[in-house]
């Protein structure tokens, strides 16, 4: 392993016991005692919302570049998305991993992959765009506009479709090259300078393939809205096994709830006490209780560390 990686893993790890420690040991463990075995579901059943993820990103490649399969790929998956998780990197810190993990174990172009993690966080945007925009009209049925999670959701729609549209600009402009031009402005692009023309040849590749290749990139933005919109199965799975099941449609709310707060406080690790307090403004405001928010919120949480957990060790046993 060498130095970089050893510093971006023993960071990681160090903000993963954090998080236990965060989170409170002793309300982790209560939870779990208290659904016995039922906590393996909950944990597996995500899996589904990271196939369609990993779709998502496997879609974000050109046609022509060879991939491994499915399970490799989701591999490297989970290796960049611990590093997101555990680190306050705004969720972009584990993107590179991917691409190298990528590259260092199945021979995955760089360029390629660093210009698919840039399409596949175009399009998850993209699906993110999608998936509040239907949490703002299902919020406005089911709650008054003024009520915090209505009100909640749509400014949080606001920001992300703000993000998105500011995100396309940059690609347009070279978002490789401006990185460049930004670090030379601070004296940090020494490690660049040479460089240069391999992040040229990275934002023409990210322009190459929105322009011969849109039905791969409307598959996987479909792929990766399916994924949001999976999600709301861990809350309908976990409110039923706490004895408060919920119909189809507020599962649907209180994720988008959920989500929406973690967007707001993306500079937050894991949204550590983002998450609890949303869980219990948006169960409160359905009438289902505010320490049923709280206790959802540490479920989900154990799921995203069991996986976490799992991606760092991913992470640690690639290739240097």
């Amino acid at each position: 392993m060498d130095l970089f990686k050893k510093i971006i893993f023993i960071a990681a790890a160090a903000f993963f016991v954090w998080m236990i420690a965060a989170s409170g040991p002793a309300l982790i463990w209560h939870q779990v005692i208290s659904l016995n075995w039922r906590i393996l579901a909950v944990v597996f059943a995500y899996i589904i919302v990271y196939f369609f993820d990993t779709m998502g990103w496997r879609l974000a490649f050109r046609r022509e570049v060879k991939l491994p399969g499915l399970w490799r790929f989701f591999l490297a998956r989970q290796a960049g998305e611990a590093i997101n998780y555990t680190t306050p990197s705004a969720y972009i810190g584990g993107e590179p991993v991917k691409a190298i993990v990528l590259n260092k174990r199945y021979g995955v172009n760089m360029v390629d992959g660093l210009a698919s993690v840039v399409i596949a966080k175009t399009t998850i945007f993209l699906g993110k765009v999608a998936f509040l925009l239907i949490g703002v009209a299902l919020a406005l049925k089911f709650l008054r506009l003024e009520s915090l999670v209505a009100a909640g959701i749509l400014w949080t729609f606001v920001g992300v479709l703000g993000l998105f549209i500011v995100f396309l600009l940059l690609q347009r402009k070279g978002l490789f090259v401006m990185g460049l031009k930004l670090a030379r402005k601070f004296k940090l692009s020494g490690m660049f300078e040479d460089k240069q023309a391999r992040l040229e040849e990275i934002d023409r590749a990210i322009g190459d393939f929105y322009l011969k290749d849109r039905l791969r990139f409307f598959g996987s933005f479909v792929f990766h809205l399916l994924g949001w919109i999976a999600g709301l199965i861990e809350v309908y799975i976990i409110l039923y096994f706490l004895g408060t099941p919920v119909d189809w449609v507020r599962a649907f709310v209180i994720e988008v709830f959920m989500k929406t707060a973690n967007s707001a406080f993306f500079f937050v690790p894991a949204a550590i006490g983002v998450q609890e307090g949303a869980g219990y403004a948006v169960l409160a405001a359905l009438g289902i209780g505010g320490e049923m928010g709280v206790a959802l919120s540490i479920i989900k949480r154990i799921r995203e560390l069991s996986w976490a957990g799992f991606g760092l060790f991913v992470y640690w046993k690639s290739p240097k």
